[in-house]
C-alpha cells in the first residue's frame, strides 16, 4: 500500500489498519475481476496492470466505459461494494495484474474517518468523469473510423493482440463493422492484419 500517493498523507492510525487489511494478490491476463450485475464484496487497490472495464447491452454488445491501472482504485468495484448494489459493467484485466484486496468494511470506515483518504477517493471519480466524458464526446462527435484509429494508437505499442469481437466489444460496435474498417486501414498502409494481431505502419 505504501506505494500509492495517497498513503503517505493518511493519519498513522488508517496507515495501520490499511496494512494490517490488506492482502497482496496476483491475478492472471484475461481474469474477469466481477461481472455486471454481481455485488462486489471486497475492494481491489491496484499497483501493477490495466483493467477494462466495460457494460454490456441487453442485444449482447459492450461498450467501454474506462481503464484503470496502477496507482488506481475502480469505481464501479467502490461504489458496488460500498453501496451493496449490483456492478454496473464487468472487469477484465487486460494484463497480468498486482494489488492489494482490502474489505469494504474498513474502506467504509475510513473513507468517514479520514479527510485525506477522502480525498483521494472522489479525485478517482473526478477522474472517471473527465474520461467518460470524454468517451461521451467521442461517440457523439467522432465518426467509428477515427475512434478505432484513436483506440489502436493510445495503444502505445506497435503490435497489439486482440481479437476484432474484442475490438468491437471496447469500442460499442460488431466485429464485422471493425474488420471492415480495419481491412480499410490496411488498404491505406495504416495498419498490417494478421490472426489477433494488428500492426501499426
Amino acid at each position: 500500500m505504501e506505494s500509492f500517493d495517497f498513503f503517505n498523507t493518511l493519519l498513522p492510525s488508517s496507515k495501520a489498519q490499511l496494512l494490517e487489511a490488506s492482502t497482496f494478490i496476483k491475478v492472471p491476463v484475461g481474469t474477469k475481476l466481477y461481472s455486471q450485475g454481481d455485488i462486489c464484496s471486497d475492494i481491489l487497490f491496484l499497483t501493477k496492470g490495466r483493467v477494462r472495464v466495460a457494460r454490456q447491452h441487453e442485444n449482447g454488445q459492450s461498450v467501454l466505459l474506462y481503464y484503470f491501472s496502477q496507482g488506481e482504485q475502480c469505481n464501479v468495484n467502490f461504489t458496488s461494494s460500498y453501496n451493496s448494489a449490483p456492478a454496473v459493467g464487468t472487469a477484465i484485466a487486460e494484463t497480468d495484474l498486482e494489488g492489494f484486496d482490502l474489505p469494504v468494511e474498513l474502506i467504509a470506515k475510513l473513507f468517514i474517518e479520514d479527510k485525506e483518504f477522502q480525498r483521494y477517493v472522489f479525485e478517482q471519480y473526478v477522474n472517471r468523469l473527465e474520461s467518460m466524458a470524454s468517451l461521451i464526446e467521442e461517440i457523439r462527435f467522432l465518426s467509428l473510423d477515427t475512434r478505432l484509429l484513436h483506440w489502436l494508437q493510445s495503444q502505445d505499442k506497435k503490435e497489439i493482440l486482440i481479437s476484432h469481437e474484442e475490438i468491437g466489444d471496447i469500442i460499442g460496435t460488431s466485429r464485422e463493422v471493425v474488420s471492415r474498417i480495419l481491412k480499410s486501414f490496411e488498404k491505406n498502409s495504416i495498419v498490417k492484419l494478421s490472426r489477433k494481431k494488428i500492426e501499426l505502419l
